[in-house]
């Protein structure tokens, strides 16, 4: 049998690491963290390589006195908390001692560090875990942490690390949602030699929102008091945003991943998409961060004021919002069968869980093909007062649901078109992309090219100047970047181009006709030519039936003239 034995130092150092610095961007957010405890007003991050290579992150907080930086270093050992009565009134954002530890066990780490008041700093060097020097030195206030060759030592672990430019892109993310939580202190990234991101520490949080959301439409803010906590909440409608929301969440002034906070905010981006930041203040007592080591999880004393604080923010913004509430078993209902037809199959369609929110616009071409003066196979009744399509095909009367059938069109219209070949369309004025989503474009830019998009980098930011052609089916161009993007970053595995067309045609879904549009005769017979013409024109991409058909024998039967 296998002996228990007690594992190396340099082992077991470097699994519990791994619980604290996944990546590059976990150990920006762990220094930073350290940044803003010390009551930093100015905090720098220089990355290369994306922070494989090196991280420098440098602040002019209230730094580490020259006999205690050895102790730094150790697991375990922090300024923050003292006993344990401590762990139930948390107010700093780090508190473990496992961050700086972390960092020696897998990466060469060098601190300087001085306080306010001595003549002097130190500086302490670490290599392969241990430290090799440790000396006076002159340096600024505050302090300064360079954390090279990151998990050098553990190639399992930095073979699954990002591009350069995806790992630039997470740190990026995490350090524009301290700069909105902490507006009164100045932020500052930079990339192999290059300004990234910069915010100026005037206390605006407005203005730091401003400048990482998308310009031009109106951020609206609401305060929800509800229970035990209080709401900041921030909003900003993303026109074309296609149902996708970018959330950032915050509890006392800590970036969460919280489950209860991301399923009340993907109810609410339900109700509205766009941009969110929730702010969420509440006594340290009733809410427990000691949760895991990398800090990003919370559990709440009472969630269920979580759901009911985003539902106020929400109806307050001007939209009603409905909680689904967990109740018993409902009963069973009967449903009357779906029509049957040969030649098809239900089972042959895919299903899609959720489509995005897209409005079209007012006037819309509706259909590819015009209709020829040839006599129509079918006749054209009328639209009866729900909105559905009534013909005559001969052997019976057909109700078609115009906006199924218009999705099905479409959906098989963009599949054909991905499927032949790369197809560009210009864009007459090119769009001008904010810096976060320019960063996540980046990521993704050789399979975004492949697929018909094109940039250009220009001193003004990156420009979007062209979006792969999908027929007569208008898309706003940043929402349809957006929601490749996010096509992109869901899916690891398969076919690129299999994935980006789905997610068009699921876009293209929301642009079909509504059962509230009016249409003329002429395309409800354009319509009817297009659906049958389709490889499967009884089901939209959903599953949901095209058309329902009454036919003459059973129309008898219900008149008695059989």
């Amino acid at each position: 049998m296998p002996i228990i034995q007690s594992l190396p130092e340099n082992v077991w150092s470097r699994i519990a690491a791994g619980e604290v610095v996944e990546r590059p961007a976990s150990a920006v957010k762990e220094l930073v963290e350290n940044s803003l405890d010390a009551h930093a007003t100015r905090v720098g991050v220089k990355l290369s390589d994306g922070g494989r290579l090196r991280i420098i992150v440098e602040d002019n907080g209230t730094g580490i006195a020259f006999g205690d930086l050895p102790l730094a270093l150790m697991y375990h050992a922090t300024s923050k908390i003292s006993d344990v009565a401590d762990l139930e009134n948390i107010s700093t954002l780090g508190y473990r001692g496992e961050a700086l530890a972390s960092l020696v066990a897998v990466a060469d780490v060098e601190i300087r560090s001085k306080q306010d008041g001595e003549e002097s700093g130190g500086l302490i060097r670490t290599h392969d875990g241990k430290i090799t020097e440790h000396v006076r030195t002159n340096c600024p206030k505050g302090t300064r942490v360079q954390v090279d060759n990151l998990f050098s030592g553990l190639p399992a672990r930095r073979k699954f690390l990002k591009s350069a430019s995806g790992e630039l892109r997470r740190a990026a993310v995490f350090l524009r949602e301290y700069a909105v939580c902490n507006p009164e202190v100045s932020f500052s990234l930079e990339h192999d030699g290059k300004e990234i991101f910069s915010t100026d520490g005037a206390g605006d949080k407005l203005r730091v929102l401003s400048k990482i959301w998308s310009d031009g439409a109106k951020i609206q803010c609401v305060n929800i008091q509800c229970g035990h906590l209080n709401l900041e909440c921030w909003f900003q409608a993303r026109a074309g945003m296609s149902g996708r929301s970018d959330v950032m969440s915050f509890v006392n002034g800590r970036a969460v991943n919280d489950p209860a906070i991301k399923s009340a905010a993907a109810q609410a981006s339900r109700e509205l998409s766009g941009n969110w930041a929730l702010f969420f203040t509440l006594s340290p007592s009733l809410v427990d961060v000691n949760i895991h080591p990398a800090k990003a999880e919370v559990r709440f004393r009472y969630p269920g004021e979580i759901y009911e604080a985003v539902k106020k923010s929400v109806n307050s913004l001007g939209r009603p919002m409905t909680i689904p509430e967990i109740t018993s078993t409902p009963e069973k209902i009967s449903l009357p069968p779906l029509p049957k037809k040969s030649g098809w199959n239900f089972s042959d369609t895919p299903r899609q869980i959720r489509t995005p929110r897209y409005e079209p616009p007012q006037q819309q071409s509706i259909f590819l093909d015009d209709m020829t003066d040839d006599e129509p196979e079918v006749l054209y009744l009328g639209r009866n007062s729900g909105g559905y399509l009534v013909f005559d095909d001969n052997s019976g009367l057909v109700l078609m649901d115009p906006h199924a059938a218009h999705e099905r069109v479409n959906y098989e219209r963009i599949k054909s078109i991905a499927e032949s070949s790369r197809n560009v369309q210009k864009l007459l004025v090119p769009v001008l992309l904010h810096p976060t989503l320019a960063l996540e474009a980046h990521e993704y830019e050789h399979e975004l090219k492949l697929s018909g998009f094109e940039f250009d980098d220009t001193t003004g930011g990156v420009e979007l100047k062209a979006i792969p052609a999908l027929g007569n089916v208008e898309l706003e161009p940043e929402a349809l970047l957006r929601a490749s993007l996010g096509a992109l970053k869901n899916f690891h595995d398969g076919d690129t181009r299999n994935i980006l067309w789905r997610t068009w045609a699921t876009m293209a879904c929301k642009a079909s006709v509504k059962l509230t549009t009016s249409i003329t005769k002429t395309e409800a017979l354009a319509l009817w030519k297009e659906l049958h013409e389709c490889g499967q024109p009884f089901v939209c991409p959903h599953g949901r039936p095209t058309m329902i058909e009454i036919k003459n024998a059973d129309l008898q039967k219900r008149f008695g003239r059989e």
